[in-house]
């Protein structure tokens, strides 16, 4: 039996255990990432680019995330916030599904769990567990005759992440990072891996994203993708209001992958509602 369904039932049954578990009662906070701020916009980003931060989405409240790039790619994911510390997600895709050539659908259906253990406070990060078996760019299945079983950029699998923001002068930069364990491992590659990066919210409409992730477990010189340069991505994110997000990527700046010939360009478009 795979470990994946597994891991996913296990954190459904963590539910009941947080449900009491929340920020100050039933209301969801103002903004977790701004202690003693109330901006007019909605939760904080449960990803910075490609790499999980600490936050969740409020009780009540659920998101549908559409990421567009690559080569025509089109992944599509929803998440729940089933209490203000626990959320569940779902997505798929393909490659290839925009534009004229055959698409190249996902192996599977991917999940995404995350449970926030530790809140932020103005002195303490928040602390976060949880995994996401969801994968960037193709699939990767037999190579010269390799069963490699992994996406072009490995899954997280399950991680364990810490955030803290600050708030000063109508600016608002958050840290995060993080360590992780990717059962993408068909590749020979089995070890952790680790990432981090911050948000830099310039007013309550745009921030810019960075982050950079080591890539420890794609690094070999028979990879079929990395060449140990890690991966470093920016993104421009707009606010346009409380319900719709927009985000400008790059992706691989330091041009790690080996079948890459110019930087990724991408778009996501999050939209954000309550039940």
């Amino acid at each position: 039996m795979s470990i994946r369904p597994v891991l996913f039932c296990a954190c459904l049954c963590l539910w009941p255990a947080v449900s009491q578990a929340q920020y100050g009662g039933d209301d969801p906070p103002s903004d977790s990432r701004y202690p003693g701020a109330q901006p007019d916009h909605g939760p904080p980003p449960r990803y910075l680019i490609q790499n999980p931060t600490a936050a969740t989405l409020p009780k009540g409240n659920f998101d549908v995330t559409t990421w567009v790039g690559g080569q025509g790619g089109l992944l599509i994911g929803t998440s729940l916030g089933f209490t203000n510390r626990f959320l569940v997600g779902v997505s798929y895709g393909a490659e290839g599904l925009l534009g004229t050539s055959e698409p190249i659908w996902n192996e599977r259906v991917s999940f995404q769990t995350k449970l926030q253990l530790i809140p932020e406070t103005v002195r303490m990060p928040a602390m976060t567990v949880g995994y996401d078996d969801q994968g960037y760019g193709p699939y990767l299945g037999t190579v010269d005759s390799i069963e490699y079983d992994r996406y072009t950029i490995k899954s997280k699998g399950i991680y364990a992440v810490v955030s803290k923001n600050f708030y000063t002068l109508s600016v608002a930069t958050g840290f995060h990072g993080g360590i992780n364990y990717s059962f993408e491992t068909g590749d020979g590659e089995d070890g952790p891996d680790a990432f981090f990066g911050w948000d830099l919210h310039y007013n309550e409409e745009w921030s810019a994203l960075f982050e950079y992730t080591m890539a420890l477990n794609d690094n070999q010189a028979g990879s079929p993708v990395g060449q140990g340069r890690g991966y470093m991505n920016l993104g421009l994110r707009w606010e346009y209001s409380r319900e719709l997000v927009l985000e400008a990527i790059l992706s691989d700046l330091l041009q790690n992958r080996k079948d890459a010939e110019q930087i990724g360009r991408h778009l996501r478009i999050v939209y954000l509602q309550e039940f």
